[in-house]
């Protein structure tokens, strides 16, 4: 699918050609938007949710997730369409990216950088948070532990591999890549049965 780059969030020029679009699940507690997000060519999801600058300097939204082109899927069923609208970053309990079959930079291996950085090493974890569970891969450095990762200062906590139930219905997703809000973690730990699925195939 042929990505446009407008509309975009109205703090940001529409003539950056230095940005881009990804397609993105954003779920909080009462609601569930699927929209577009905005990062820098070289800045991963990761990055604007736990920075405020997009590329070169380009303001995002500090407690917000600007987000275009949105369908929101309310508590009762209900689902309205809106242009733009911003989520408070504090109520999302995790962003799941979307993949358009577009080519995109990793959200966990190195980007362009001018020092070195140690690779990271994947650790099987789920997590529980209200009304959903996720499992998948933490990275951390080879010493780490569980505990080593969402005992940090970051906002969001990269998962691969995502597999995600929603505890109320039994509905089910994969994500190849989710951030989590690691205020929003109610407790996480390694798999009972990490070969296993988190739900059956259908």
């Amino acid at each position: 699918m042929s990505l446009q780059l407008s509309p975009r969030p109205s703090g940001i020029p529409d003539a950056d050609a230095r940005l881009k679009q990804v397609k993105v699940l954003v779920c909080t507690e009462t609601c569930i938007f699927t929209g577009y997000a905005y990062c820098g060519n070289h800045q991963r999801l990761l990055d604007i949710l736990n920075q405020s600058t997009l590329a070169n300097s380009t303001q995002s939204g500090k407690d917000f997730l600007p987000l275009t082109q949105v369908e929101v899927s309310l508590p009762k069923g209900e689902k309205k369409i809106t242009p733009e609208t911003y989520v408070k970053k504090s109520s999302i309990l995790f962003v799941g990216e979307i993949n358009e079959g577009q080519t995109t930079i990793s959200q966990i291996k190195d980007r362009p950088m001018f020092y070195p950085m140690r690779p990271k090493v994947p650790m099987a974890a789920e997590i529980h948070m209200p009304l959903y569970i996720l499992r998948g891969q933490m990275y951390g450095e080879s010493w780490h532990q569980i505990l080593d990762i969402v005992d940090r200062a970051d906002n969001f906590l990269a998962l691969t591999n995502a597999e995600v139930f929603r505890i109320l219905d039994h509905a089910a997703s994969r994500f190849d890549f989710a951030a989590v809000n690691r205020d929003k973690i109610v407790y996480v730990g390694e798999p009972t049965n990490p070969t296993e699925s988190l739900f059956p195939e259908n």
